[in-house]
């Protein structure tokens, strides 16, 4: 029997593998026929000859390989027919675990993603990551509300491993009470989302010149180095004129705010609905030409900066100068 796990969201693929192993290992304690195999790092020869052997003193064996679809050179089509011919000893399963997405063009991809034999694990949408974060607070004592959750998603997104250590580190720091409001989360959260490029680029719209500095020299105080806060200007204001000229071309006719066009932007350029959310918010205090003088302002700005010797700070208030005047 084959079992086929994959997905972007590795998180829930390995709880699904984890479960699969305990179950296995609860019917043989010895463990001995259980075996997992690096498919990165063996050669198919390897794993073939672990696929073939009987179980030993059992009647069931468990052999998981991870990544095996990733390894360049790997002998596919050997492994394909060896599989096709039957030859997994009766009471044997291999289960087949990828991180992440695999070529799906691939002939070994379309033999193991097979009905009832293959499940896929995309990240969770919004709804659904809602759910898994109250569900997993829930688990560990932790009590969340509604506009908590709403913002743990909002800074973390659908990376899972990160929202499980964040929440062990909001269930130790509450202690017995298990409380844990917004305050608590913006105080021992880092987001993958920087709050403060937004409010940076808001106030570029504003032409607020005392409240762009203000947020400029706050960041450098925390330790940002001016390199890092210039790639997150640019990136933010390509994401804007990205979403501006998709705005016009394809949704002119729709409210930026329906929640469907939130989630087909998302899809179509490829970025997190909270990034999608908030420059939605922000498009409407540019006009399509200002984001894209601004926008070739700064990749002027980019060529000097690799070209030159130029202190990057000095780039950066001629940036804002510029910008400004």
């Amino acid at each position: 029997m084959i079992f086929f796990l994959y997905g972007e969201d590795s998180y829930r693929s390995r709880q699904k593998l984890k479960q699969i192993e305990e179950r296995f290992k609860k019917t043989d304690k010895s463990r001995i026929n259980f075996v997992k195999i690096d498919g990165e790092s063996s050669v198919w020869k390897n794993i073939e000859k672990e696929i073939v052997s009987p179980p030993f003193l059992h009647d069931k064996k468990l052999i998981v390989v991870e990544n095996f679809l990733k390894k360049r050179g790997q002998k596919f089509d050997e492994a394909i027919a060896r599989l096709k011919d039957g030859e997994i000893p009766e009471g044997t399963v291999v289960v087949f675990w990828e991180a992440g997405s695999p070529d799906e063009r691939t002939a070994i991809f379309k033999f193991l993603n097979k009905p009832k034999q293959s499940e896929k694990f995309d990240l969770l949408d919004p709804a659904r990551l809602n759910g898994w974060i109250s569900a997993a607070a829930e688990e560990k004592g932790l009590k969340i509300d509604r506009q908590g959750v709403n913002l743990l998603a909002e800074l973390v997104g659908p990376d899972l491993w990160q929202l499980d250590g964040e929440l062990k580190k909001l269930a130790a720091y509450c202690g017995k009470t298990g409380k844990a409001g917004t305050g608590e989360i913006r105080l021992l959260v880092r987001g993958k989302f920087d709050e403060n490029i937004f409010s940076l680029t808001d106030a570029i719209a504003a032409r607020n010149k005392i409240q762009a500095f203000r947020i400029l020299n706050e960041q450098l105080q925390a330790g940002l180095k001016e390199t890092q806060i210039f790639f997150m200007l640019v990136r933010q204001f390509r994401i804007l004129l990205q979403i501006k000229e998709t705005v016009a071309k394809s949704y002119s006719f729709l409210s930026p705010s329906d929640p469907n066009v939130k989630s087909k932007i998302a899809s179509e350029l490829k970025l997190h609905p909270f990034v999608v959310q908030k420059t939605l918010q922000q498009i409407k205090n540019y006009s399509l030409p200002e984001l894209k003088k601004i926008y070739k302002k700064l990749l002027v700005i980019d060529m000097r900066m690799k070209r030159t010797r130029t202190d990057p700070r000095v780039l950066l208030d001629m940036f804002f100068a510029d910008v400004f005047s």
